[in-house]
């Protein structure tokens, strides 16, 4: 803890990704839209127009916001701090990728200028990210609406769904996924390949682990995060189907399928700055995520994954301490003092 706290007091800066990706931060984050942008085509077809409209806001918002703080910067400061607006146009696309279509669209705006407000804040307090900007934006203005507005309308948490459906049992879950389906697919197959009831960025289950498996490989994405994440996540749906004696592909489907799982896997629990650097933190950091995303889902907070990613960005400090090497010479240095 005396660790962390030094950290977050000295505010050390942590490389950008172009430090050991081999391109700029810049062309990394254009790379990153580019890999959202199909996925984002597939919620327009998906979804309709409304898909479109909340990909307008949440780019919109967040690009003017960065401009606006940006040039506040050079004002108050003499220097703009944060010159990269392709890293909030990223923050905007993710807060509406992140978004079901159905969702008021000043949420979606809400969140991605909550994002940018927090991407600058942590910069200029910490010097660096520790929570994940658009997670927590979520987090912070979803719990708000929770707290004032009530359970049914804070889109956090959405206790009409125990009305149909129990995650407990086999005869509960099975009989309750009927909400997933898609035309005449059943909810295993609608998980896997087209649904509207998830976040946009997950349409299509499929298409996003494809995606977001070969934008971790052109763009070096933290893999071993995404790996245990989703590994966790399957080892447990098994372990549950085994117990329940329920179907073990349907849990796998709904587990690992569900859009506030698959996409964030990839394009939300890798970002650079608030997760760990280290090959062992990551690990970590991904079979941690995996847990508490599937306890949530038990508990019926089905979009519960930005709730532990949050959680699990405040032990990023701590993980980095893991598998870290003892630079050269260290300990002899101590011994000469």
């Amino acid at each position: 803890m005396a660790h962390m706290a030094r950290t977050l007091a000295e505010g050390p800066g942590i490389p950008g990704p172009h430090l050991h990706a081999g391109f700029t931060k810049d062309r990394w984050m254009v790379g990153t839209l580019g890999a959202m942008a199909p996925l984002a085509l597939l919620a327009g077809l998906a979804l309709g127009p409304r898909a479109a409209v909340h990909l307008a806001l949440g780019l919109g918002t967040a690009l003017l916001l960065h401009l606006g703080l940006a040039l506040g910067e050079r004002i108050v400061r003499g220097r703009v701090l944060h010159p990269s607006w392709t890293s909030s146009l990223v923050a905007g696309a993710i807060a509406a990728l992140s978004s079901l279509a159905v969702a008021p669209y000043a949420v979606t705006a809400g969140i991605a200028a909550l994002a940018v407000a927090l991407k600058f804040a942590q910069g200029w307090v910490f010097g660096r990210k520790y929570l994940n900007p658009v997670a927590a934006a979520k987090v912070l203005l979803l719990g708000l609406m929770t707290a004032t507005l009530g359970l049914e309308r804070g889109l956090m948490y959405h206790p009409h769904h125990l009305d149909w459906i129990d995650m407990w049992t086999r005869e509960g879950f099975e009989g309750g996924l009927w909400f997933l389906a898609w035309g005449d697919w059943g909810p295993g197959l609608s998980l896997l390949l087209w649904k509207t009831h998830t976040w946009m960025g997950g349409v299509s289950g499929l298409a996003t682990l494809l995606i977001g498996s070969l934008a971790t490989w052109l763009l070096r994405y933290k893999w071993r995060i995404s790996v245990s994440f989703l590994g966790t996540m399957g080892l447990l749906a098994l372990l549950l189907a085994g117990l329940t004696r329920g179907d073990p592909l349907l849990r796998l489907a709904f587990h690992l399928f569900t859009g506030s799982v698959i996409f964030l896997a990839f394009f939300m629990a890798t970002e650079p700055q608030s997760t760990p650097m280290s090959a062992g933190g990551q690990y970590l950091f991904g079979v941690g995520l995996g847990i508490l995303t599937f306890l949530l889902q038990q508990l019926n907070v089905l979009g519960g994954s930005v709730l532990a990613l949050v959680a699990m960005n405040l032990f990023t400090p701590l993980l980095d301490r893991v598998g870290l090497g003892r630079p050269v010479g260290l300990e002899r240095r101590k011994d000469a003092r």
